[in-house]
């Protein structure tokens, strides 16, 4: 006796594909989340590196050369504000969703810090030391210094800013601390505030966090 062959109703293969597309409506846009908070990532690592570079430079005492060009206005065992540069800046016009390249002498700039850059970055970075000068003063030095970044990872018309106060005891005046002012990149006065609750204070007894990076406003959509 010969067998009919059986296949799937039409109602069927409707209800598979329903399926599918609710499985597609919620994995894609979670998907597309969690692509955009591991480019924001970036920021974190690249602040903490910053932060790690700074200390070595103040500790190890010795001058910074930029392509063998030595920084005069930079005084040893302090810290230094990469020229008064918001890094990088020659390409900031594709600053957006996708990375900027930086140029080989902005390149230069990081690896006389002996920061690790890879040639690309998410986000823009700057240091300010204005508030904390050393002694010796020095125009691209100071004894404390503030780091901020900002990235726009989602394209839209708001970026997401980070940062972070490294202070130092200032010696001249006791039980005090030098602070070093805020960079003009950084739009959001520190240590900021947040709709969302995320702040650069800790939650718990409200008192500031230094050293460490964190939202001033953002993160984006994400």
């Amino acid at each position: 006796m010969k067998k009919i062959a059986k296949g799937f109703t039409l109602i069927e293969l409707m209800i598979v594909v329903a399926i599918i597309g609710i499985l597609a409506a919620i994995a894609i846009p979670n998907f597309i989340k969690y692509q955009m908070r591991s480019k924001a990532s970036e920021v974190r690592l690249m602040l903490k590196g910053l932060f790690t570079a700074e200390e070595s430079l103040r500790q190890s005492i010795r001058n910074v050369s930029v392509n063998n060009a030595v920084d005069n206005a930079y005084v040893p065992g302090q810290y230094w504000d990469l020229q008064d540069l918001a890094l990088p800046l020659a390409n900031v016009a594709a600053f957006g969703s996708q990375k900027i390249p930086w140029t080989p002498a902005e390149l230069a700039i990081a690896r006389a810090l002996d920061w690790q850059v890879e040639g690309a970055t998410y986000g823009r970075y700057e240091v300010s030391i204005v508030g904390a000068p050393g002694v010796p003063a020095g125009n691209n030095a100071g004894v404390a210094f503030f780091a901020g970044a900002i990235t726009n990872i989602d394209g839209d018309a708001a970026n997401a800013e980070y940062a972070f106060n490294h202070r130092t005891p200032n010696t001249a005046v006791a039980n005090t601390f030098n602070a070093a002012t805020q960079p003009a990149l950084i739009g959001t006065a520190f240590p900021g505030a947040i709709a969302e609750g995320a702040t650069c204070q800790d939650v718990r007894t409200g008192a500031n966090v230094f050293t460490e990076p964190c939202n001033l406003r953002g993160p984006d959509i994400f």
